[in-house]
C-alpha cells in the first residue's frame, strides 16, 4: 500500500546513493589531535572524523559538531529509529520511518552558527545570479537551529549541538496529540544520545538520540502498547549528508505515465509559458554503453530487505520486489535492479541504503513506499518501504471465510490440515502471493510510480493498482489459486521505459518520449490516479480500489455470487482447531462484506464520465470528444444491480450462521477491526449488521456530487436516468414491498429507516446543489404522505411507519431542536485488504 496523497506521503528530499553489497565502515575515532584552539576544547573527548566531525563528551553528555565549510549546502534528514507500535493512521510512528527533510547550510553570524533551510519551491532556472537572487529574496527561508560557537580557528568552528539533536525533531508529541492519544511532554532528564548508532562516514554523519515523553492522561491506544502508558521512549535519528554530484538530468512530467513529481515555481519562465514546473521522481540510472539497445548500468539500483523479516515472508518479499528487474530490462537495462538482504554491519537509516522494512504494530494498517528525493531535480536518492506485518493475516481471514479451510471435525490438527490443502484453497499460499504483490507495489512507489487505479480493468496491467483477490467459481466451490497476480504488468513496463529510458546521442529526447507515450496510449495503457479514484464523488467508472474486471457492474454480480457460495459453506471449518468459537465473527466479517468494494466500483457507473489525461503534443490527433458520459443503458443496469444489494434476502445472515456467533469468550476479545458494531449488547446484532452493507450502497447512490452530475447529464441528454430516478427507485424498492419472513421484514424496516436518514443527510448537505437538495427533500415529503395512507396489521410496522413519518415532519420543520435521527452503525474498517 499505501503511498498516499490523501493517506499519501511522498518525502521530497535529497541525499547520496551508494549501491554497495557491504556496509562502509565509519571513520575511525581518535583521541589525539594537533594542539589548536578546537583541539584544546575537545581534549579528552571521543572524536569521530568524517563528513561533519563529531566530538562526544562522556562526562557531561554533550555533543559538539565541527563546521569546516559554512555556506555549503547539504541534506539534513530526521527519521524515527524505533516506533510506538500503533497503526500508521492516525498516529503514524513506525520503526525506520523517514521524517522531515531539508537542504540546509551553516552560516556564521557573530558568536552563533545558524542552520538555514533554503526554499526550493520558488526559484529561477537562470544563469543570471541577480535573477536567481531576486527570487530567493522574495520568499521566506527557515532557520532550523542556532548554535553557540565554543571554539574557532580559521574557517572552522566548534558548535554545541546537544540540545538541537535532543529535541522532538520527528514530531512524536504532535502526532500523539492529533490522534487524541494524550498530551505528552519531552522529559529531558530521561533523554540521551544513543551512541551505538551515532557514526561518521566520509559523505554522511549519522546521529541518534533516545527520547522519553510523559503524560498524565495517555490515550487508549498508547495504554495498549506501552509497558508504562505514562511514559513512551523512542529513538530518533538525524542524518547530515553530502548532496549528490551533478550530472542528473531532470525529466518533465507527463500526466499519462503515472509518475510522482516534484513541482516548483520557476520565475525565469518566459511570460507565455507556465510558471509552475513538474519534474518526475526517479533514480539516477545510466547505461555503460548508451548506444546499445540493452546495456549494463553504470551503477545498479539496489534495495535491501530488513533482516528482521521471517520466512516464508522474507522469500516472498524478495521475490515480489525483484519483479521490477523485468521492467528495467524492457527499458534497456540489464542487471540494473537488485534486491538483497541488508548486510549485518549496515544501518537501515543510513541514507545510502534503499530499504524494505518489515514493521510490527498492535493492529493491522497500511504499508507505504516513501522516496527521499532531491527537490532541485527530482532524483530519487533513497527508497524507504515500510510493510505492515499484520495485514497479511487479513488475507488468511479472507481465505478462511471463503473456504472452510479446517474442516468441521475437531480431530484434525491445523498444521496437518493445511499441509493437505491444494493451491486453490491454501490460505498460506494466497497470503504469500499477496505479499509478493504488496512488495512490488510499495517498491514501485519508491521507483517513482503512483497508483494506477484503472489498471485492473484491462487485465492485471499494473502492480500499482490495489488488487482485490480474484476469486474464481468452480461449481459450488471457491478457487483462490489465481487470487493475486505474478510479475509487473504491461503498464509498469511502459511507465518504466518512459521514465528511465536512455537515448543515443543525436536523438531528440522530447520526441522520443512523446512517441513512447503515444504508442502506450494507443495500446490501451490507461492511467487514472488517486485524485480521480478515492473521493466519494469520484466520476471515472474505471478508477476503483480493490476491484477486478473491465465491467464493474458484471464484477459486482460475480462478487455477490462468490459471497453467496461462501456463506453457504461457512461454518466452524472457517476457524482452526482450538480457536474460541467467538473468533468466528472475525472470519465472517470480510465474507459478509465481500462485495463492498465492488459496490463502490459499480456506483461510479451512475453519473460516470469516461476521460483520460489527454495531452496536446507533437501533432498527435485528439478525438473530437475527450469527455464522455457513461451510456444511459449502462447506468440503468448499474442501478438495477445495486438495488439487489439492498434486498432483505441478500442482507439477511442465515440463521444457521447466527447460531454460531456467540459473544466474545472471556479473555479473548474480538479484534477491533474485525468486529461489527452492534446495538444488542454483547450478542450479535443480526438486524443492525444487515444495515452496514446497505449503508455502503445508499451512501454511494445518494452522494451529492454524483447526484449533481446525474441531474446535469439528464439536462444535456434526456435519455439519461437522472438523480430523481435513483431516488424514486430506492423508495419504491424498499417501501412498496413487504417481506413474508419476519426476520427479513425487520431488516427491511431497518434499511427503510436508513434510507430516510440518508435522504435527510443529502437534503441538508450545504455543499450539495440546490436541485440535489430539492429532489431529496421532495422524496421525503412524498414518502411522509404515502406512509400516512399505508395500512398494516403488524404492530411493529405501524409503529415504524408512524415514527418515520414523525421524523420526516420534524426534519422538514427545521430547526429540529434536540431531536436527532438514529445514527447508523459504523462500517467496519476494510482497507487495507
Amino acid at each position: 500500500m499505501r503511498l498516499l496523497k490523501a493517506f499519501t506521503f511522498f518525502l521530497l528530499v535529497l541525499l547520496p546513493t551508494v549501491g554497495c553489497a557491504t556496509a562502509p565502515k565509519p571513520a575511525p575515532s581518535d583521541t589525539a589531535r594537533p594542539s589548536t584552539a578546537i583541539a584544546a576544547k575537545v581534549q579528552g573527548m571521543t572524536h569521530m572524523d568524517g563528513f561533519v566531525p563529531l566530538h562526544w563528551n562522556e562526562t557531561d553528555g554533550k555533543l559538539y559538531l565541527e563546521v569546516s565549510r559554512p555556506g555549503e549546502e547539504f541534506l539534513y534528514q530526521t527519521s524515527l529509529a524505533s516506533g510506538v507500535g500503533i497503526n500508521w493512521y492516525p498516529v503514524g510512528l513506525d520503526r525506520n520511518q523517514a521524517g522531515t527533510t531539508a537542504v540546509v547550510r551553516f552560516e556564521r553570524v557573530g558568536p552563533k552558527m545558524l542552520l538555514i533551510q533554503r526554499n526550493y519551491g520558488f526559484r529561477a532556472l537562470s544563469e543570471d545570479a541577480r535573477e536567481r537572487a531576486a527570487v530567493e529574496d522574495s520568499f521566506a527561508q527557515s532557520v532550523l537551529g542556532s548554535f553557540d560557537i565554543v571554539a574557532s580557528e580559521g574557517g572552522r568552528a566548534l558548535i554545541d549541538a546537544t540540545s538541537f539533536f535532543l529535541r522532538d525533531a520527528h514530531g512524536v508529541q504532535r502526532s500523539l496529540e492529533v490522534a487524541e492519544e494524550g498530551s505528552f511532554s519531552l522529559e529531558a532528564s530521561r533523554s540521551a544520545y544513543w551512541l551505538p548508532r551515532t557514526k561518521v562516514f566520509p559523505k554522511n554523519t549519522e546521529i541518534e538520540t533516545l527520547l522519553t515523553f510523559t503524560s498524565q492522561r495517555p490515550g487508549p491506544r498508547v495504554q495498549r502498547v506501552a509497558p508504562d502508558a505514562n511514559t513512551i521512549t523512542v529513538r530518533q535519528h538525524h542524518s547530515l549528508v553530502e548532496l549528490p554530484p551533478p550530472g542528473y538530468k531532470p525529466r518533465e512530467h507527463d500526466p499519462r505515465t503515472g509518475f510522482i513529481f516534484v513541482d516548483f515555481h520557476d520565475y525565469a519562465s518566459p511570460i507565455h509559458e507556465p510558471i509552475r514546473k513538474r519534474w518526475i521522481t526517479r533514480h539516477r540510472l545510466e547505461k555503460k554503453d548508451p548506444t546499445a539497445a540493452v546495456s549494463e548500468p553504470v551503477e545498479p539500483i539496489v534495495y535491501y530487505l530488513d533482516p528482521g523479516t521471517p520466512e516464508p515472508v522474507r522469500s516472498a518479499l524478495l521475490d515480489g520486489a525483484r519483479w521490477w528487474s523485468d521492467a528495467f530490462l524492457a527499458a534497456g537495462f540489464q542487471n540494473a535492479f537488485r534486491v538483497e538482504m541488508l548486510p549485518p554491519d549496515a544501518d537501515p537509516l543510513d541514507l545510502r541504503y534503499n530499504m524494505i522494512t518489515w514493521v510490527h504494530r498492535s493492529t493491522r494498517g497500511w504499508s507505504y513506499g516513501a522516496s527521499v528525493v532531491d527537490p532541485r531535480t527530482g532524483e530519487i536518492i533513497k527508497g524507504n518501504v515500510s510493510l505492515g506485518s499484520l495485514r497479511v493475516r487479513q488475507d488468511v481471514l479472507l481465505a478462511a471465510g471463503l473456504n472452510p479451510l479446517f474442516g468441521d471435525s475437531h480431530s484434525v490438527a491445523t498444521g496437518e490440515y493445511l499441509a493437505g490443502l491444494d493451491g486453490s484453497t491454501n490460505p498460506i499460499e494466497m497470503s504469500l502471493a499477496r505479499l509478493r504483490q504488496l512488495s512490488a507495489h510499495e517498491v514501485g512507489h519508491t521507483l517513482g510510480l503512483s497508483h494506477n487505479f484503472a489498471a485492473s480493468t484491462y487485465g492485471r496491467a499494473s502492480v500499482m493498482d490495489y488488487p482485490a483477490p480474484m476469486v474464481r467459481i468452480a461449481g459450488d466451490r471457491i478457487d483462490l489459486s489465481d487470487a493475486y497476480g505474478r510479475g509487473v504488468g504491461p503498464f509498469d513496463k511502459f511507465a518504466v521505459a518512459w521514465a528511465y529510458g536512455q537515448f543515443s546521442e543525436g536523438v531528440d529526447e522530447r520526441k522520443a518520449l512523446s512517441r513512447i507515450v503515444q504508442d502506450g496510449v494507443a495500446a490501451g495503457m490507461l492511467y487514472v490516479g488517486d485524485d480521480d479514484a478515492r473521493g466519494a464523488g469520484a466520476a471515472h467508472p474505471l478508477a476503483n480500489l480493490w476491484d477486478n474486471g473491465a465491467d464493474p457492474v458484471a464484477g459486482l454480480q460475480h462478487e455477490m455470487e462468490v459471497r453467496r457460495i461462501g456463506m453457504n459453506r461457512f461454518g466452524l471449518g472457517s476457524i482452526a482447531e482450538g480457536a474460541p468459537v467467538s473468533t468466528l465473527e472475525a472470519t465472517f466479517l470480510p465474507l459478509y462484506l465481500h462485495h463492498r468494494y465492488q459496490v463502490d466500483a459499480a456506483v461510479k457507473t451512475l453519473g460516470g464520465v469516461e476521460y483520460t489525461y489527454s495531452v496536446k503534443s507533437d501533432g498527435a490527433a485528439l478525438p473530437g470528444r475527450v469527455v464522455t458520459p457513461v451510456d444511459p443503458s449502462r447506468q440503468r443496469e448499474a442501478l438495477k444491480v445495486l438495488l439487489t444489494t439492498l434486498d432483505p434476502s441478500t442482507l439477511a445472515i442465515p440463521r444457521r450462521i447466527l447460531a454460531l456467533l456467540p459473544p466474545a469468550a472471556e479473555g479473548v476479545s474480538a479484534p477491533t477491526l474485525e468486529r461489527f458494531e452492534r446495538r444488542t449488547g454483547p450478542t450479535f446484532d443480526a438486524v443492525g449488521v444487515a444495515t452496514i452493507p446497505a449503508d455502503g450502497t445508499l451512501l454511494g447512490l445518494l452522494q451529492h456530487e454524483r447526484a449533481a452530475r446525474m441531474i446535469e447529464q439528464k439536462a444535456l441528454d434526456p435519455s439519461q436516468p437522472g438523480f430523481e430516478t435513483v431516488v424514486r427507485d430506492l423508495v419504491d424498492y424498499l417501501w412498496t414491498k413487504r417481506s413474508s419472513d419476519q426476520y427479513e421484514q425487520s431488516i427491511r424496516r431497518a434499511v427503510q429507516n436508513l434510507l430516510v436518514r440518508r435522504l435527510m443527510d443529502t437534503a441538508a448537505e450545504t455543499r450539495a446543489s440546490s436541485q440535489v437538495r430539492a429532489i431529496a427533500e421532495q422524496a421525503l415529503r412524498s414518502l411522509e404522505e404515502s406512509i400516512g395512507t399505508t395500512r398494516s396489521s403488524d404492530v411493529i410496522d405501524v409503529a415504524h411507519q408512524r415514527t418515520t413519518a414523525a421524523d420526516i415532519r420534524r426534519f422538514l420543520a427545521r430547526p429540529a431542536g434536540p431531536w436527532q435521527p438514529l445514527r447508523p452503525l459504523d462500517i467496519p474498517a476494510g482497507s487495507p485488504i
